[in-house]
């Protein structure tokens, strides 16, 4: 019998990202993911790549098989050195460990609070399950912006 490796089935977790986190999930995004980058004038290559390079914090969420199934981070604002502008790019996989993500997703935003006391970004208004996962982080939508006619939420959440 040929010697073969199993991935260990283990509890989803959150970690440093690597550059070949984007390679690994950039063919993989959700829909709605790769259409609101779209929308925004970059392919998911060139988002996630610009993303990871331009980030204090990159973090990669693995699934039960350690794959990567999501990016996020925060890429400090240009405006003022309070500010962070805050991302995520996930695929379809992430929805299988939703719940472990959601458990983990507010101490990470607090650790980026650590950074940046004021976190926002802007998200395609389309995008109905990153719009849930902005509120339960506790992020407020404050405005709206339009670009190549799609709407799209500003929204932030200041530290405490």
């Amino acid at each position: 019998m040929p010697n073969v490796k199993v991935r260990p089935y283990m509890k989803p977790y959150h970690r440093k990202s690597i550059l070949a986190d984007v390679v690994a999930i950039k063919d993989n995004l959700r829909y709605e993911d790769k259409r609101e980058v779209e929308t925004l004038g970059q392919g998911p290559e060139q988002a996630l790549g610009y993303a990871y390079l331009s980030s204090t914090i990159c973090r990669s969420v693995m699934n039960n098989y350690d794959q990567v199934v999501a990016m996020y981070g925060v890429v400090p604002s240009t405006e003022s050195e309070f500010s962070g502008i805050v991302w995520m790019l996930g695929s379809y996989d992430l929805l299988s460990i939703k719940t472990s993500f959601l458990k983990q997703s507010k101490s990470e935003v607090e650790g980026m609070h650590t950074l940046f006391p004021h976190l926002c970004n802007i998200i395609d208004s389309r995008n109905e399950v990153h719009i849930k996962w902005i509120k339960w982080c506790g992020f407020k939508i404050i405005g709206e912006k339009m670009f190549n006619n799609v709407k799209f939420f500003e929204f932030c959440k200041v530290a405490r």
